[in-house]
């Protein structure tokens, strides 16, 4: 573990951002990203961020604009496949009862359902799709994915931050 470390804090800054990125973008944008490392990911991006490697704002910054833009793709896949991606494999996987739960709480509930959405593993990735065919307005889904990212990015890398701190 210590040698990965190493390997990891010897890279580029850019790199580190554009890797990070590129995790949480899949996580949410692909249908099977639910398998993506995020949170090990972010914990890495605050450890790193203590050690110098990267600055912690940018790295919120990075992943928080990475969330938001796989939200948005996600979002529009649900717009415009509806109800068919309960079909494919990891559709099927999340179950029936669970897409119809998330659908009466977007119709229910609204942004503060989107905004949960994002802090609950699993239901990340498929909440956007949900929003999208249940035609939420793409506005209030961007407001809501905007607020919520920025809390759970924070969240994830100050504990990754201040879990460096503490163990030297």
């Amino acid at each position: 573990m210590n040698a990965l470390l190493h390997w990891v804090s010897e890279l580029p800054a850019p790199l580190v951002y554009l890797v990070a990125a590129v995790i949480v973008v899949s996580e949410t944008a692909l249908l099977p990203g639910i398998v993506f490392p995020t949170l090990s990911t972010l914990l890495l991006l605050g450890f790193l961020a203590q050690r110098g490697v990267v600055n912690l704002w940018l790295a919120m910054a990075d992943v928080a604009a990475a969330a938001v833009l796989g939200d948005q793709l996600a979002y529009l896949e649900g717009r415009r496949w509806g109800p068919r991606l309960r079909e494919t494999g990891v559709g099927r996987r999340f179950g029936e009862a669970r897409w119809e739960r998330l659908e009466t709480a977007v119709a229910r509930y609204g942004l503060p359902a989107v905004m949960a959405g994002r802090c609950v593993a699993g239901v990340r990735t498929i909440m956007p799709r949900v929003a999208g065919s249940a035609a939420m307005p793409h506005r209030r889904f961007t407001l809501g994915s905007a607020m919520a990212v920025v809390p759970w990015a924070a969240a994830e890398l100050f504990v990754g931050h201040t879990t460096a701190t503490a163990f030297g």
